[in-house]
């Protein structure tokens, strides 16, 4: 592994969400309504890459939602970029298998 990929927080973590069945359904389906403004999906190595509107709306709701998955998914690595908005969802080995899960049909 790289120097940058080694210093990665969430490395160390287990891959576990610690929403019950039916508060990880409710996600899903608040996902799926902040994902449906995806612009655009990149792949990378360790994760993906969605980009969406710059506006402050989309800056407000991506914080948000950002704030809300390290709470119940530490195993994430945010790499937010502004303006159009480039959120990076990284992660140790494992994680973008979850990502791809959790946006199937969208990754590709």
């Amino acid at each position: 592994m790289n120097g940058a990929s080694e210093r990665r927080p969430g490395r160390h973590l287990p891959l576990a969400c610690s929403l019950s069945g039916p508060e990880l359904a409710e996600r899903r389906g608040e996902l799926e309504e902040i994902f449906n403004g995806c612009l655009r999906i990149d792949e990378l190595d360790d994760g993906y890459e969605f980009l969406f509107p710059g506006s402050a709306e989309w800056t407000t709701g991506l914080t948000e939602f950002v704030v809300f998955e390290r709470g119940c998914c530490p195993f994430f690595v945010f790499e937010p970029e502004a303006g159009p908005i480039r959120l990076r969802v990284r992660g140790p080995e494992g994680v973008k298998g979850i990502v791809a899960e959790m946006f199937a049909g969208r990754t590709g």
